[in-house]
């Protein structure tokens, strides 16, 4: 089996972007994909949608909500694709499940600690970080018609964006995959909605 390979875009505030990574996290972990995960800052699109998109939220205040984090990020990637991922994940745990302040440098040590990165370098790096990451896979995003997270875009194009309510179990996590991607191979299916209410807009 080919595995799949969707750029998922998220921002670690945004809860809808946690209970989607837990979800791609399990069918990840069933053989089904390889999920390829970039940033896009939720305080910059809110500018861009108030009209204000330049200059970058990240050059006019780099400590908005959320930017921190991104730095963190990209400092943890700079030890290796698989510890920027076990960072990704275990910062977006500490903000959703430990409920941590995601913007600050004590919670960026304890997730770097807790994803065995080389402490010591990962605090050098992020002395060094700049927003050249995140502002390339912001723009990329937007290009690609990418306006929330998390946001599902395959190779070919495609993409699908997502609110998830409530974790999804392990066991039910492939499911929700494969019928997502029976509705990906009909390309006349351009939009899928439900109706918003007090329980799709619970965060």
């Amino acid at each position: 089996m080919i595995l799949s390979e969707p750029t998922v875009y998220i921002d670690f505030l945004c809860p809808w972007a946690y209970r989607g990574a837990m979800w791609l996290a399990e069918v990840e972990k069933a053989g089904r994909i390889r999920a390829q995960f970039r940033f896009f800052s939720l305080s910059q699109n809110h500018d861009a949608r108030q009209g204000s998109p330049q200059p970058a939220v990240w050059e006019r205040n780099p400590q908005a909500n959320g930017l921190p984090a991104f730095l963190a990020a990209t400092a943890a990637r700079a030890q290796g694709v698989e510890a920027g991922e076990r960072f990704r994940l275990g910062l977006q745990r500490a903000r959703h499940e430990d409920h941590l302040p995601v913007d600050q440098q004590t919670t960026h040590r304890l997730v770097a600690e807790r994803a065995g990165l080389d402490v010591a370098r990962f605090e050098r790096d992020l002395e060094q970080s700049d927003f050249t990451t995140l502002a390339g896979e912001h723009a990329e995003a937007v290009r690609r018609g990418v306006f929330g997270v998390p946001t599902l875009v395959w190779p070919e194009g495609r993409s699908y964006y997502l609110k998830i309510t409530e974790l999804i179990p392990a066991g039910r996590a492939v499911a929700l995959y494969d019928a997502i991607e029976t509705v990906h191979r009909f390309g006349e299916v351009i939009e899928i909605k439900t109706p918003e209410s007090e329980g799709t807009l619970a965060a």
